[in-house]
């Protein structure tokens, strides 16, 4: 039988066979109400009708992942988990899933997988340590994934699911709906682009899909793996086989963005013992312990009180940062009112009005950057004393662009640019570079679209962060600069016209241009190059070269690597806080004034309301992508900046991760 005879996973997905059975294994669990609070006794009396309804707003492509309840549960050896759980009608869309899937993915795994699986079960794991044991497989590792379901990568997965239902008729409708689902997930904890859901029906299948490469990979080297779920064994004849082992482990584990706790993770063997699925294993005995009922996902659903909001400690948290205090990175003097001017009194940069009138007196000290507008001016001492003090004087025309740089000559770095220079050229290192780039732009881009459009709720902005996720998905097949560019031009094409859809009086559809020819477009210029001047600013003081760029083609007067470093920043300083000020009305229509060449003139209450968004923006803190703590979004950039030279310095370009946006 040929793939295009195969019958349709998504037409079985959309029967309502296969949704009435979802539906009366997800009653028979007797679960809790998930997000939406209706509960299995609300949904009952209209299950028909509501399920006949769901299948149609499938088949429609209308239909929308509803909230999830969020619980912190007790771990009995301390800590928390948090449960995820579906909304009823998540969860029978969720258990359909599971039914049609579970007859594909089934025969590609394992022997060595226990958990979740038809006919199979915790005493057949048990019993097949026993049959290891006595077949001399002495020596054992046991195994601690750190936060595995909190872990898993969506582009891993959806990548494992493709590959998985490669030749399958139905395939992509129901990888984008796995995707949907993802990405409410996300939306729903603030972290994009991980977890699977402790709570949903489907996270289980998901869950072994994705560890499958890790029972393909301990197969065939002569030692016996037996997993359940996350929790997994070891079992080696040698103790020597076992630490080699154990490093291969962690390598598939690594490459999956998992780590292993170094308190749960060791070697043992059956003279010493070991516990694994509620059994203590003690030289030939096996010995059921008891197990914590509280662990189970199923009995606190059902006994579970929804879990009171978190204002209090998000208060509590804020009055922390409030007492502790951060870096806001480089303070920056705009002079932007036509006819002030910057004089220097004291050492002091002294900003005057039309009439010589004094606006405002700033010591050097408290400046790092000087910004003067079209209309405005400086006398010529400031330019000396700015060159004495090393504060950076930029000149700025009406659109935000800057005309000329005044900066205290930057110490060389020839060793820094030869390396940067020898990464850019080798097809290798600049494809990796260029490649993680792309990766945190368009992921960024998602994030954006994500949090604009909770609320509207746009079905159009849906589809195209599907299309986008499809693209994304594409990155790691793509061996060529030119291939990872073409990318992100087709998720541009995506992008653009959805974030249109979300800001207040854009024009449909929207596209970017530039000069700009509208509202939207002017602000996104202009705060584009306001984000350029504090990149490069962050790129040079890192040492780095601004002409070497990896992504953006080097060119004569082009800083190809701040246009590269910009790209993870974008989307959350330029895009979307333009959207914030149209969307909160801080600018407005009439802010723009039409010129005969198309473009547009940005009014000084525009310029002004740009300044102030940008410079409220760049002072909040965000997450480290990758570490703890947070940062400004200035040394945010810097710090960027500061990965890339040590990652070229050390020829290893995995040091340096882009920043990446929380939903």
């Amino acid at each position: 039988m040929n793939a295009s005879a195969k019958p349709s996973l998504w037409q079985n997905l959309l029967s309502l066979r296969q949704m009435d059975q979802a539906w009366a294994k997800v009653r028979a669990n007797n679960g809790c109400a998930g997000g939406d609070n209706v509960s299995i006794a609300a949904f009952s009396p209209g299950a028909l009708r509501r399920i006949a309804e769901l299948a149609d707003k499938l088949r429609r492509g209308k239909y929308r992942p509803g909230p999830y309840r969020q619980v912190a549960i007790s771990k009995k050896n301390g800590g928390k988990r948090i449960l995820m759980i579906p909304s009823i009608e998540d969860r029978i869309l969720h258990t359909a899933l599971a039914q049609v899937l579970s007859p594909v993915l089934e025969p590609q795994f394992e022997d060595s997988s226990y958990a979740y699986r038809p006919g199979r079960s915790v005493q057949q794991a048990v019993a097949a340590i026993g049959r290891w044991r006595k077949a001399g497989f002495w020596h054992v590792i046991e195994a601690d994934i750190v936060g595995y379901f909190d872990n898993i990568r969506h582009d891993l997965l959806l990548r494992k699911l493709e590959i998985a239902l490669r030749g399958e008729a139905g395939a992509v409708e129901i990888i984008d709906l796995v995707a949907l689902t993802l990405a409410q997930l996300s939306q729903e904890t603030g972290v994009l682009g991980r977890a699977v859901a402790q709570g949903s029906p489907l996270s289980p299948l998901l869950a072994n899909l994705y560890l499958d490469a890790l029972d393909e990979a301990m197969a065939g080297r002569g030692v016996r793996l037996i997993r359940f779920a996350d929790d997994f064994v070891v079992l080696c004849k040698k103790r020597r086989d076992a630490e080699t082992a154990l490093r291969d482990v962690v390598e598939v584990l690594a490459e999956h963005g998992l780590e292993m706790h170094p308190g749960g993770t060791r070697v043992v063997d059956f003279e010493r013992g070991f516990e694994f699925l509620g059994h203590m294993f003690v030289r030939s005995f096996t010995l059921a312990q008891i197990s914590d009922p509280d662990e189970d996902p199923l009995v606190i659903m059902r006994e579970l009180a929804k879990v009171d909001a978190t204002g209090a400690a998000n208060q509590a948290t804020k009055e922390h940062e409030r007492k502790s205090g951060y870096d806001a990175g480089a303070r920056v003097l705009y002079v932007m009112e036509p006819g002030r001017k910057v004089v220097l009194r004291n050492l002091s940069f002294v900003v005057q009005g039309r009439e010589g009138r004094e606006v405002v007196a700033i010591s050097h000290n408290r400046v790092d950057r000087i910004e003067i507008g079209p209309a405005a001016s400086a006398d010529p001492a400031v330019y000396e004393h700015c060159l004495a003090t090393e504060t950076d004087l930029a000149l700025v025309n009406g659109f935000g662009e800057l005309r000329g740089t005044l900066r205290a000559p930057v110490a060389g770095r020839a060793d820094l640019h030869l390396e940067q220079a020898r990464a850019v050229l080798a097809a290798s290192s600049q494809t990796q570079l260029a490649r993680a780039l792309v990766d945190a732009r368009i992921r960024n881009q998602r994030t954006q679209l994500f949090r604009l459009n909770r609320r509207q709720d746009n079905p159009d902005v849906t589809r195209a962060l599907a299309a986008m996720g499809r693209h994304l998905r594409k990155l790691d097949q793509l061996d060529t600069v030119d291939g990872l560019r073409g990318i992100e031009g087709a998720v541009g094409a995506e992008y653009w016209p959805a974030l249109g859809l979300l800001v207040k009086d854009a024009p449909t559809p929207f596209r970017r241009q530039r000069p700009a020819r509208g509202g939207l477009n002017a602000c996104v210029n202009y705060l584009t190059a306001m984000l350029a001047r504090d990149v490069n600013t962050a790129v040079l003081a890192a040492g780095l070269h601004p002409g070497f760029g990896a992504l953006h083609v080097a060119r004569d007067r082009g800083d190809a690597c701040v246009y590269d470093m910009m790209e993870p920043f974008r989307a959350p300083l330029s895009e979307g806080l333009a959207a914030f000020l149209f969307n909160s009305s801080r600018l407005r229509a009439e802010m723009f004034t039409p010129l005969p060449d198309k473009s547009v003139r940005l009014s000084r209450d525009a310029v002004s309301a740009i300044i102030k968004g940008y410079e409220q923006a760049v002072a909040r803190r965000v997450n480290i992508t990758g570490r703890k703590g947070k940062l400004a979004w200035r040394p945010m950039m810097r710090r960027q900046a500061v990965d890339l030279a040590r990652a070229l310095r050390a020829q290893d370009m995995t040091l340096f991760t882009p920043y990446l946006m929380q939903a």
